[in-house]
């Protein structure tokens, strides 16, 4: 008969929800500085600009849970903050911290539960491991980008789902190795392999967690065969199978991203041997020594096979690797291939066009967290030692982790902090330009945006926020000429038609500007903006039908559009149709109370020979802007006729 002694049971439990107070805690105090942080690059079209999370009643029908390929699990987790406080980034930022506390504490369970694969002689020296582990990862500053960075939930969102299966399916495998208790916990894997199918719509990367599974059935069999887990192995790689299959019939290619034409004309030769430079003398540099922190590092292709750089990143990672398998501990191997094969499909494998980012560090980086614990733990052989090493590692990364963190307080100061850290880059200074623009700082954003040009005479974003420099000092000719360079050089954002059909109308062009304004509605045709002054460019070459069409168009994606309903009413009156006008601006009168409305029903009681109904109207406006003469001038004469006494 077995006993269970409550004394040993009660101290593991109680040691267990200390450390997750601490990991809460601690995790609150490091990021809560950030949950101000303002949307950041991506966020653009990622968030604020995506039409997909706008509406989540409507989620369903546009985008499907179903569809892994459009990452609809991530999507559906802004579309949830988006309908909770709309465009307020508190929430977002408070979703993205509850997140990494998640993810660490899983981490900590799971380590707990791999030590069971580890050396016996060396398990007593690593049973502080788990939570030294999570307290690495959960302070380690190189993580601050995928916590701060909006754009990043992929990252960590996929992160938890990945811990989460990989550590119901090692419970699966542990229960069943124990007598009488085969196949008794079978919900384990059905439930991982939901958290896996999640995790497809969430981020890619999550495609490697079969290939840790079977190093983990590898590891965990005396003989390192699979002959006794060959229905572990079916359960692992049938839906890993089933899933390529899949993307390959509708994707087609299975090594580059039809959205990204980089991953096309990359010479892929040449990215891989970049890569095995970016993981050993970046990622792995930083990982260790967190400092100097880039948001967009300046790395480029390397020349060739020859070159000095990548071959001194591969010697230096042969050189890790040799001393790492050398070493006695299992686990130590282990978080070796963790990092490894979790870093490869983003980097080495499929071509993208940032090189490097430290977002992609959050995943492989638990591996080298791992690998950092056990380095810690198996150096400090004097227990006394442990502690005051851990605080002082600790108390160092949580001092870089808020530093950096203040750095996403503002946009200005992330971008002014990435261009003295990568200063021949033209994409830099011209995201620190469109930061200036912004804040209406149109002197440093011009610099900005010159300095872009000259780094990269081809890219035809700064041209492109020149243009908006020059239609903010109401200067529409310069604009519409650095809009069509634009053009020129190859954009086709529907922006760029816009802003040259926009400042053709500025320039009394309406006619001209019509086919970039269509080309715009083409690309973009959710944006109720371009349909606005589509309509405004018919009316003024008195097209009424086609203006009344796309007004009506603008109310349709936005019924709040008080202008498009008051340029309604204003074609009306043109037509002669008085009192359709009448209702056209009573109907936008009721969705804002604007003096501009009340001056278009006054004028339009005069014309109707409504004079009465047309004072309150007058003293409305009169009320709101004294010093507007001509309504004073309309009111008088108004008066006069109706033998009203003129105050």
């Amino acid at each position: 008969m077995n006993f269970i002694n409550p004394t040993t049971d009660s101290y593991i439990f109680l040691g267990r929800i200390k450390a997750l107070v601490l990991i809460c805690f601690c995790g609150v105090v490091i990021f809560f500085s950030t949950v101000h942080s303002p949307f950041l690059y991506d966020d653009a079209h990622a968030i604020e600009d995506n039409p997909y999370i706008k509406d989540i009643s409507k989620f369903q029908q546009m985008v499907g849970v179903q569809n892994i390929f459009n990452r609809s699990i991530l999507l559906f987790t802004f579309s949830v903050n988006h309908e909770i406080g709309e465009l307020d980034v508190f929430g977002y930022h408070l979703i993205n911290i509850l997140l990494h506390l998640c993810v660490v504490i899983v981490l900590y369970f799971l380590i707990q539960n791999l030590l069971i694969i580890e050396e016996p002689k060396l398990i007593p020296t690593f049973h502080k491991l788990p939570l030294v582990v999570a307290l690495i990862h959960l302070f380690h500053p190189i993580n601050v980008e995928s916590v701060t960075y909006l754009s990043s939930r992929s990252s960590v969102l996929v992160t938890l789902f990945y811990l989460l299966s990989f550590y119901l399916f090692i419970k699966f495998i542990n229960f069943k190795g124990e007598e009488g208790n085969k196949w008794k916990n079978f919900h384990y894997p059905l439930v991982a392999l939901l958290l896996f199918c999640l995790g497809l719509g969430t981020k890619e990367i999550i495609v490697t967690l079969p290939i840790m599974a079977v190093l983990y059935l590898w590891v965990k069999s005396p003989q390192k065969t699979f002959n006794k887990f060959l229905p572990e192995l079916a359960i692992i790689l049938t839906p890993l199978i089933l899933y390529l299959l899949y993307r390959y019939v509708h994707m087609g290619n299975l090594l580059v991203i039809r959205s990204d034409p980089y991953s096309y004309m990359t010479d892929r030769g040449l990215y891989i041997l970049t890569q095995i430079k970016v993981l050993v003398s970046y990622y792995l540099i930083k990982i260790f020594f967190p400092i100097n922190l880039n948001f967009e590092p300046d790395i480029r292709l390397v020349s060739g096979i020859f070159d000095w750089t990548w071959m001194a990143s591969i010697m230096g990672g042969f050189g890790i690797a040799i001393v790492i398998f050398k070493q006695n501990s299992t686990l130590l191997k282990c978080a070796f291939f963790w990092a490894l094969v979790t870093v490869l499909p983003t980097s080495s494998i499929i071509p993208l066009k940032q090189i490097a980012t430290e977002h992609r560090t959050y995943l492989p980086g638990i591996g080298i967290s791992m690998g950092i614990g056990i380095l810690l733990l198996r150096t400090i052989t004097l227990s006394r030692l442990l502690y005051p090493t851990l605080i002082i590692v600790l108390v160092i990364y949580s001092f870089l982790t808020m530093k950096r963190g203040l750095d996403y307080r503002s946009e200005v100061k992330i971008w002014e902090d990435t261009a003295r850290k990568s200063p021949y880059k033209s994409m830099v200074h011209n995201n620190l330009g469109t930061a200036y623009l912004f804040k209406e700082e149109l002197k440093e954003a011009q610099q900005s945006f010159a300095i872009a040009s000259a780094l990269s005479p081809s890219d035809v974003n700064p041209y492109i926020n020149m243009g908006h420099i020059h239609a903010r000092k109401k200067e529409w000719e310069k604009a519409k000429l650095k809009y069509d360079l634009a053009l020129k050089l190859g954009s086709n954002r529907s922006q760029v038609f816009f802003n040259s059909g926009l400042m053709r109308l500025k320039l009394k062009q309406a006619k001209e500007a019509i086919p970039f304004l269509l080309e715009a509605i083409k690309i973009k045709n959710h944006r109720p903006l371009y349909h606005q002054e589509l309509g405004n460019a018919f009316r003024t070459i008195n097209e009424y039908d086609l203006a009344l069409k796309s007004y009506r168009k603008v109310l349709s994606l936005k019924p709040t559009h008080v202008e498009a309903q008051n340029n309604i009413g204003v074609i009306f009156w043109k037509l002669k149709a008085l009192d359709k006008a009448e209702l056209e601006f009573k109907k936008a009168l009721e969705i804002e109370d604007k003096s501009m409305i009340h001056k278009n029903l006054a004028n339009l009681y005069i014309a109707k020979k409504q004079f009465k109904d047309a004072i309150p109207h007058l003293k409305i406006v009169i009320s709101r802007n004294p010093s507007d003469s001509r309504s004073r001038n309309l009111l008088h004469i108004v008066k006069i006729i109706k033998n009203t006494p003129v105050e």
